[in-house]
């Protein structure tokens, strides 16, 4: 089963290196390895220029989704694996992912994502408000689940991909792989998320980058539910979300968040503002009014019925 395993990446140069030496030293070693420099402005290309791989580089930074149809229309198998440049897969990675293609439909198959760093309450906070993990048992993706696998670590069809058009490059740095799995699935698809696949987060953050990191986490879930239909009851909302973040964590006794839980809505509404001003705001979005319920406080929803 022929094989190719692309690395999408942007100014990587502390990760992309050791990336490309574990998929190197797969047991089920790729064919053909890419990656796709997505416009760095630092060191990775002179890093991924010393080892046996594919460089294709971007003349400009143009987001998640295009390096990823770069990477597809590129690729010489059938069999395409993606692995982001700052996750370092276990050794059987590869062949645990492979395992599945022998079974009708399956056109894509994805794994864990463990966070090697938790120690700094930054850190501690994404692992557990931005897991991307699944969970110990194997799961079908198809018919109506709502489970995506993570574009973090991946092997997809490429008939498959391109059968639906590829990803949608509106989504630059989120959302691309959650809209693919879904189309993927809708088009009669399987997928299956497979625990015993299992790669490791190298990403270290800070409070500031970690809150950021969130507001892009969750952009298209508030775009797509009419949270931006309304700037200022989406500020409510952030100050609302965090009250409910710190009442979790003081439950849970995971006290050290608590100031990040404080900082979140400050900072979030200040990135609600500049995208609500700024000239690359989305088209207005009519939402359903069960779904954008939510951004308005409860003792004032029963004005929106009837």
């Amino acid at each position: 089963m022929k094989l190719t395993v692309y690395i999408p990446c942007y100014n990587a140069e502390k990760y992309v290196g050791d990336t490309i030496k574990s998929l190197l030293d797969q047991s089920y070693p790729p064919d053909e390895i890419l990656v796709i420099d997505d416009g760095s402005t630092d060191e990775t290309a002179e890093i991924v220029s010393k080892y046996a791989v594919r460089l294709i580089r971007h003349d400009r930074n143009r987001g998640l989704a295009a390096a990823r149809n770069t990477a597809f229309r590129n690729a010489t198998h059938e069999f395409v694996g993606a692995v982001d440049a700052d996750v370092y897969p276990a050794r059987d990675w590869l062949e645990q992912l492979l395992l599945h293609f022998n079974e009708g439909q399956v056109a894509g198959t994805g794994g864990r994502l463990i966070e090697a760093f938790r120690h700094t309450p930054a850190d501690a906070w994404r692992a557990i408000q931005l897991s991307q993990d699944l969970g110990e048992q194997r799961i079908v993706i198809e018919g109506t689940s709502h489970k995506c696998i993570g574009g973090f670590g991946t092997i997809l069809r490429k008939s498959a991909v391109q059968e639906i058009g590829g990803y949608n490059e509106r989504y630059r740095t989120n959302y691309e792989d959650v809209d693919l799995c879904k189309r993927l699935v809708r088009a009669g698809h399987r997928l299956i998320f497979e625990p015993k696949a299992v790669a490791y987060h190298q990403r270290r953050d800070t409070v500031r980058s970690v809150i950021r990191t969130a507001w892009f986490w969750d952009f298209y879930f508030h775009y797509f539910n009419g949270g931006y239909n309304n700037i200022w009851l989406k500020i409510l909302f952030n100050f609302r979300f965090a009250r409910v973040l710190a009442r979790k964590h003081i439950r849970s006794g995971h006290l050290a968040l608590i100031p990040i839980d404080f900082r979140l809505p400050f900072q979030h509404s200040v990135m609600d503002l500049r995208y609500h001003f700024s000239s690359s705001r989305l088209t207005h979005l009519d939402a359903a009014r069960s779904q954008s319920t939510m951004y308005i406080p409860w003792p004032f929803r029963n004005y929106l019925k009837g």
